[in-house]
Formats: structure tokens, C-alpha cells, sequence
């Protein structure tokens, strides 16, 4: 073979040697695998070397390997046995043969020696991976935390536990004592407790889990667990609700008002009121009205207009006022959370409670309708119904009861005093006009006809007595300006005295009703002084102003009364000519004794009503002005007060009282001229109108 061929062989030689070589290189697999990973399939709080005791051991290899290599040099210690999944070559899945010991750490590692596919075997072993197991379950945190003091008594109470829990279990085991039903629900690890029904004031409670609790591994608290919390003492209370509990008419304008029997802090009240169905409006804290002179120089609250916010750190009164007018004909429930608190003593609070009102319908006109003083809504306020007694329904809305009121002549405006504020409203509730100025007392208001001014004494926040006034209302001449009739005899203060009705003892009325009468021109006027001395007065507008006399009669008993029949007013007093009721005429120069008399009477076109004397209990009536009435009524145990005729004059309206308590009304009633056909018209209420 030549030298040539030599050469050409050993060439092609070189090149095959250097293709295997190549073909090896890059064909054969020669890396061993590797272990990039151990994780656990079930961890605790988020700590990734934080096992449940029920937890699988997953390990991520680099590449496919040969399984029995690992399952055979795979280590965990302390020993626990188990078995292998595979995911595809790459991951193998350790499952414990039993759940881990608790609280008990682990080591994991793959020995030396581990081989993929290939055969190429890892040099060095792998780990180790440690974690630790976790120990039994536990409460991690109580809210309110334990040992607290001062709970409102619809708190709920929220459990805390360190993992998952099995709720079945938990709930089992839970328990609260005093015993007091409740709900629980969950979010997570945390239990929420949310009791049945308020829990009891003043009490510590004892929530507790036991041991029977566990996760949902299964593993159990290791011991019980209880935390205590106590609630907050009633040491305040409610002493009235408005409106009252179930009382029907409520005007659709009402405010909503809890007043409680000692100051309270205005941060306390968020959330405090829950009506249905909902309503938005303003919560404020306000101060009792008071028309009470203080003793100091600085008469505080007295005057002050009713609902207006304290000016003192904390009043008493919780008030609603809804930002628009209620349905009406609707019945609403009122819920008050146990959350109020006593100012300046958050560990007392006052009960909650839940109560319902149903309103009445809109008034535009009083025309043919009975008014009268009711404090069925809690606080004495004006009243209308039918004069069978159907359709009651509340006008006025004041949170101090209101002492008296009058009703123009075309039955759309009613001007009243509460609290020693006189103010003008129309029947549907618009338009409302205080009347009394600042630094004033205004007291028995009587409309004068035509409704241009009204009547009223007045006093100054010290008490001192300012005498009556007329003073013009909207609607008066141009010009019109208050003109003081007499420098003294207004009532006194301290309307806010009142209570129930505001039915005095005896046949009398009380010192802040109204106690005027207007002839139907309003040019003559007839008025009781609060000492019972009678006051004529001639409004004529001349430059000299109006004449005002005072009369020869003392001691009156009631609201003088026009006696359209006789042209005059009649009024019981005494005076020289003797006692019951007197005819004044209507230019105040004449007087005429008619009969013996007690108390208020009332003139028809038919006759007059009084009540019969010497005790004044009972209802009397007479066609005739020069012949004592006679008695209409006769029951022992009831006694009769505020008589006034139907606008035709042929039925008598007027209230009765309780014998054993004058002050206790037994309702409004209506009569015959001789008495028959007695029918009672309500339960309650006073001063009774029937207005044309």
C-alpha cells in the first residue's frame, strides 16, 4: 500500500475518533441529578419549617431519577415511617405513616449516592431540611381581652386560635356562664360569639373552651381555656320615653326623645337610637326646658328654647329629630342600645330598650274638632279628635309640657306656651313663630279675634313680674308694635311643674292656663290676674292708647267667658255685690250677680254651664242666667272641671277627674243640656275646646 493511501487512512481514522469523541460529549449524559428542593405540604401560621402534624414531605429534583435510589437513602429523623408518591419522576411525595409528634423537630435529607436515569449518581448528600411540628392547638387572643371590666351589655366576645380549628369540635366545647344563649360564626381561626339577648348589668361572664377542641389535624387544646369578661353596672335610668310606648296619632313632625334621670356623655350616644323603618335625622344631647329660676344671678337653662343643644358639658335628654316629616299612619319602633353613659361614669349606663309609636295623619284645620291637653305621648302637648272621639292625633310636639293654648278663630293656627316659651303654629305644623323674646318668660296666651296679636304675661328670667302684653303676630298692621296692658299680675314660674295632664287640685285651673276672653270684635278684653284679680281692658287704637282697668273683683276661680246672649263676660269671683259668677258688660262699667258658681264657666247662645257650687264637683247648667244651675251629673267618684258648650249649644263638653285624685284625669265627656246621654269621649286629657 503506498505512502498515499497511509496517510488518507490514518486521517479518516482521526476523524472518526474525533466524531465519537463529539457524539459523547454531547449525547451521553454524564451530570449527576441534584435535590433543589424540600418543602412541607402542610404548614402552620405561615411559617414554611412549620409543620401541621398531619403533613406530607415533598422533594424536587433536578431531573427524572431512579425512585428506588431515593426512597432508599431518603432520611428523616427522628424515624417516622411512611410511603412515596411520585409526580413524574421529578418530585417525590413523603406521607407519613401516622400523624408527626407534636411539638417535636424534624431533620430531612437524601443521602449520597442518588441516581437519575442515567445512572449518574449524586456525589454528596442533600440537606438536611429542618421544621418543626407544632404543638396543640391554642387561643391566641380574647376580645374584650380577658379580665375586662365595664362591657356594654350587647358586646360580643371574639376567640383568636393560633390555626385552622375543626368547628364542630370547638363548638362543642364551648361554653358561657352565667348560662345566656348565643350564635357563633367563624372567619378563619377566629370565633365569634353574639348573644341572644341583652346580658345582664353589673355581671361577670365566663367564656370557656375545653379541652375536647381541636384543629383539623385533630390535635386537642392541651388544656381548657377561659377568659372572663364584666359588664357594665345600670346605673342609669330612663325616666320617659317620646312618644310613649304604643301610643297611637303621634305627629308626623315628632322628635324622638329618651330622657334619662341624670346627665349623660354625648359620646356615648353614636348609634344609640335604632328606628324602623329608617328615618335620617340629627342626635343631640340637650338640657331639660326649665322655666325654674336659679338661684343664682345666671338663671342657666331657664327659658331656654326646648330641643336647642345644652350649653352645660352634658344634658340629660337624648333627642331624635327626624330631617323630614314621618309617614303617616305608620307604625315605628324605637331601639335604644345599652351604650348611653353617665357623664363623667362610663361604668354606668343605662338599659337598652325597645318600644313602638304609630303616627296619625297631617291636621290643616281644627275647625269642628275637640282640642285638649293630652300627655298620652309622654309630655303634655295639644290634641285634636272627632267629637265622637275618633281620629286623636297630637299637634303640638314640645319636650316641656305645654301650660296652655288657644285656637283661632278659623280653626288653622294654635298659639301656645311650653316651658315659658309662647309660640304660633299653624295646624299642619308649618310656620312655626316664637313669640317670646330673649330674656323673657311668656306664659297663658290668648289669640285675640282675627288672629293679629295675642295675649300673654310675661315674666323676665329672674321671675321678676312683667305684667301682660299684647304682642302683634305675623299678619299684623304695619307698624304694629307690643303694647303692655298691666305692669303686674303675670303668672308665675315654674310651668315645667306640671305633670301629667297638668291638672291642678280643686275645681280651679292651674296658675299658667290661659285666663282671658275677647269679645267678637276684639276691642273689649276681660283677664285674671295669676292672684285672681279681675282686668278689663278697651283696645281701642287711639293716641291715648288702650284703657285698662282693674274691677271690684277678687278671688277668681277660672277663664272668664263671652256670653254672646247677654253681651257681657261672665266670670266667677267675689266682689261687693257677692260670690259665683258675675256678669261684666262687655265696656267693663256694669256687674251683675247671676248665680252661685265654683270654678270656670262656659256661655252658650242656649245658657250657661258652671259647676254647681258650694264644692264645685259636679256640672251644672241653666237656661236662664238669673236661676242657679241645676246638677247634671252626680258620681261619687268622679268629679267634673273645664265645662264649654258645642258650637251649636246643644251638647256640654267638658273633663272629669279621679275623687281620690284630683289630679288624675278620668278623660273628656260629653253630655245633653239635661244631662242625659253621658258618653266618654277619652281616658285622659284636659281643657277641653270644641271649636266651631
Amino acid at each position: 500500500m503506498s505512502r498515499r493511501w497511509i496517510s488518507r487512512l490514518l486521517a479518516v481514522a482521526a476523524v472518526v475518533v474525533l466524531g465519537l469523541v463529539l457524539y459523547n460529549a454531547t449525547l451521553v449524559d454524564r451530570r449527576p441529578p441534584a435535590l433543589t428542593g424540600i418543602s412541607l405540604s402542610a404548614t402552620a401560621g405561615g411559617n414554611d419549617h412549620l409543620a401541621q402534624t398531619l403533613t406530607a414531605i415533598d422533594l424536587v429534583f433536578s431531573e427524572p431519577v431512579d425512585r428506588s435510589s431515593v426512597e432508599q437513602r431518603f432520611r428523616i429523623e427522628p424515624y417516622v415511617g411512611g410511603t412515596f408518591t411520585w409526580d413524574r419522576d421529578t418530585t417525590a411525595i413523603f406521607t407519613p405513616a401516622a400523624k408527626l409528634p407534636s411539638a417535636t423537630a424534624f431533620s430531612v435529607g437524601v443521602a449520597a449516592g442518588f441516581a437519575d436515569l442515567a445512572g449518574n449518581a449524586a456525589p454528596d448528600a442533600t440537606g438536611p431540611f429542618t421544621f418543626d411540628t407544632v404543638g396543640p392547638p391554642a387561643v391566641t387572643a380574647m376580645d374584650p381581652a380577658s379580665g375586662s371590666a365595664g362591657m356594654a351589655t350587647d358586646a360580643i366576645v371574639r376567640l383568636t386560635f393560633d390555626r385552622l380549628m375543626d368547628t364542630g369540635s370547638v363548638e362543642s366545647a364551648l361554653g358561657v356562664l352565667p348560662v345566656a344563649p348565643y350564635q357563633v360564626t367563624w372567619s378563619g381561626p377566629s370565633l365569634t360569639i353574639a348573644f341572644s339577648a341583652p346580658l345582664a348589668f353589673g355581671t361577670t361572664y365566663t367564656v370557656s373552651v375545653g379541652s375536647g377542641a381541636a384543629d383539623t389535624d385533630g390535635s386537642h387544646l392541651a388544656a381548657p381555656y377561659s377568659g372572663t369578661f364584666t359588664t357594665v353596672n345600670a346605673g342609669l335610668g330612663v325616666k320617659t320615653v317620646v312618644p310613649a310606648d304604643g301610643v297611637a296619632g303621634i305627629s308626623v313632625r315628632t322628635p324622638i326623645a329618651i330622657v334619662f334621670d341624670g346627665p349623660i356623655d354625648p359620646a356615648s350616644v353614636d348609634g344609640a337610637i335604632r328606628i324602623t323603618p329608617s328615618i335620617g335625622g340629627d342626635v343631640r344631647v340637650v338640657d331639660p326646658v326649665s322655666d325654674v329660676v336659679q338661684p343664682s344671678s345666671s338663671p342657666g337653662p331657664a327659658g331656654s328654647v326646648p330641643g336647642e343643644p345644652s350649653g352645660q358639658a352634658a344634658g340629660s335628654i337624648l333627642v331624635f329629630t327626624p330631617s323630614n316629616p314621618l309617614a303617616q299612619h305608620t307604625t315605628y319602633t324605637v331601639a335604644l342600645a345599652p351604650v348611653v353613659e353617665r357623664a363623667g361614669d362610663p361604668g354606668q349606663v343605662a338599659a337598652g330598650r325597645t318600644w313602638t309609636f304609630t303616627t296619625g295623619g297631617e291636621t290643616t284645620s281644627a275647625q269642628n274638632q275637640i282640642a285638649f291637653l293630652s300627655a298620652r305621648g309622654g309630655v303634655n302637648n295639644v290634641w285634636l279628635m272627632n267629637p265622637d272621639g275618633s281620629n286623636p292625633r297630637q299637634v303640638t310636639t314640645e319636650l316641656a309640657p305645654v301650660s296652655a293654648y288657644d285656637v283661632s278663630s278659623d280653626g288653622r293656627s294654635i298659639a301656645y306656651a311650653a316651658g315659658g316659651i309662647v309660640r304660633l303654629l299653624r295646624l299642619d305644623g308649618s310656620d312655626v313663630a316664637t313669640v317670646t323674646g330673649d330674656g323673657q318668660l311668656d306664659y297663658a296666651p290668648t289669640l285675640a279675634p282675627g288672629g293679629e296679636a295675642v295675649l300673654l304675661g310675661r315674666r323676665d328670667l329672674a321671675g321678676t313680674d312683667l305684667g301682660w302684653w299684647l304682642e302683634p303676630l305675623p299678619g299684623a298692621p304695619a307698624g304694629s308694635q307690643a303694647r303692655q296692658l298691666l305692669p303686674y299680675g303675670a303668672p308665675p314660674v315654674g310651668s315645667v311643674a306640671l305633670t301629667g295632664d297638668g291638672l291642678v287640685a280643686g275645681p280651679g285651673v292651674s296658675p299658667w292656663a290661659d285666663r282671658a276672653a275677647f269679645d267678637p270684635t276684639g276691642r273689649w278684653l276681660l283677664f285674671v290676674t295669676a292672684d285672681g284679680r279681675v282686668v278689663h281692658a278697651d283696645l281701642t287704637t287711639d293716641r291715648d292708647g288702650p284703657t285698662v282697668a282693674p274691677l271690684d273683683l277678687s278671688s277668681a276661680t277660672g277663664v272668664p267667658a263671652w256670653d254672646a246672649t247677654g253681651r257681657g263676660f261672665v266670670v266667677v269671683g267675689e266682689g261687693p255685690i257677692g260670690t259665683g259668677l258675675v256678669r261684666v258688660a262687655a265696656t267693663g262699667g256694669g256687674q251683675a250677680a247671676l248665680f252661685p258658681a265654683v270654678g270656670p264657666a262656659a256661655a252658650g247662645h242656649s245658657g250657661i254651664a258652671a259647676l254647681v257650687a258650694p264644692t264645685g264637683d259636679h256640672l251644672g247648667y241653666t237656661p236662664e242666667p238669673t236661676r242657679p244651675p241645676d246638677a247634671l251629673t252626680s258620681a261619687p267618684d268622679l268629679l267634673d272641671r273645664s265645662p264649654a258648650f258645642s258650637p251649636d249649644g246643644s251638647t256640654l263638653l267638658f273633663s272629669r277627674v279621679q275623687a281620690a285624685d284630683p289630679t288624675a284625669s278620668a278623660g273628656i265627656w260629653l253630655c245633653d243640656l239635661d244631662g242625659r246621654n253621658l258618653r266618654q269621649l277619652s281616658t285622659d286629657g284636659a281643657d277641653p275646646r270644641w271649636l266651631p
